[in-house]
């Protein structure tokens, strides 16, 4: 209740009983008696007489009985409060009290409500307004919404934040509630990344262990074959891609021992042998070829043990290593 405005409007009011007495102006001032404009002496040199002087003193005492008034009034909407006495006391009449409180309630019910929500029967003008109010700007991709600098993005984090910036700018959304939801996924993001970083270190580690064990000393050469077969048939590109394949639980295709075994077998029966990737051909074949010698001994002098179904099982094997061997020299 204390608007300018309002309080100029009201300090050009008067009461109705201070009307000018002979030629002079009433001053109410500020809480003060009209009456003392309408007493003998009021205009310099001239006193009112006779039947002048009576409607003088009636408008006096009406002046001060609706000054009297408005003081009580005033009085009671402070409620006992000074500085708020103060303030009503700028106000000349109970209509311009009246009109400030209106103006009041109104402001005080606009601040408190903003910007009117927009909703399926919004007016283009009413969202047009709405979007300004809330900074949405025209262009989706001015969108101010943005990962923050330390947030390690992919390239399927910057087209999913493409796609959502249009997406709420189409929707009308406050820009702040967007970046809510932008920090959102950067905080979840980076911890399932972290964790599922922790299971892949975790997962190979064991892998590689458990390989380590079953293979011993065959280890460096059947993980070798695995590699060379796929590079061979993949390219260098395509063997990287293949290997780091992310599953599910956050480890690699190459962390699944399955998987490895699989390939060091396809490569070893292809190369004829794991000791081939290493580059040692020559020394391959002289060894087969004396493991052949060996087992063929057997027939002159254990026909018996030549002939089970293990050393026939081993000559089998070695006579398709040698064949491969010959094949790659």
């Amino acid at each position: 209740m204390t608007d300018e405005n309002t309080t100029a409007a009201a300090d050009d009011q008067q009461t109705s009983a201070t009307s000018p007495v002979q030629g002079g102006s009433a001053d109410t001032g500020k809480g003060g008696n009209a009456a003392t404009a309408a007493k003998p002496g009021a205009q310099a040199g001239k006193e009112p007489v006779g039947a002048a002087a009576a409607a003088s003193d009636d408008a006096g005492a009406a002046g001060a009985s609706d000054v009297g008034e408005l003081q009580t009034f005033r009085e009671m909407l402070a409620g006992g409060d000074e500085k708020f006495l103060k303030q009503l006391e700028r106000y000349k009449s109970k209509e311009a009290i009246s009109k400030a409180v209106r103006e009041a309630a109104q402001v005080a019910k606009n601040a408190g409500k903003g910007v009117s929500p927009l909703t399926d029967k919004s007016t283009p003008e009413e969202i047009k307004a709405y979007r300004e109010a809330v900074g949405i700007p025209d262009d989706p991709a001015a969108y101010p919404v943005s990962f923050r600098q330390d947030f390690e993005a992919s390239e399927f984090d910057t087209e999913a934040l493409s796609s959502f910036k249009e997406h709420m700018h189409g929707k009308h959304a406050d820009p702040k509630t967007a970046a809510a939801a932008i920090d959102w996924f950067q905080d979840f993001a980076v911890a399932q990344r972290q964790e599922l970083d922790g299971n892949m270190a975790k997962t190979a580690k064991a892998t590689q262990a458990a390989l380590r064990t079953e293979w011993g000393g065959e280890y460096d050469g059947n993980v070798s074959a695995a590699a060379q077969i796929m590079t061979t048939h993949l390219g260098e590109e395509g063997f990287e891609n293949m290997m780091g394949l992310r599953l599910m639980d956050g480890s690699r295709l190459q962390d699944k021992p399955e998987f490895v075994k699989m390939m060091a077998q396809i490569g070893s029966d292809y190369y004829g042998g794991n000791a081939i990737i290493t580059g040692d051909v020559e020394t391959t074949s002289k060894t087969v070829e004396e493991r052949i010698n060996e087992l063929m001994q057997l027939r002159a002098s254990d026909s018996k043990k030549y002939f089970s179904d293990e050393v026939q099982g081993k000559l089998t094997k070695l006579y398709a290593q040698r064949t491969k061997l010959k094949a790659r020299k």
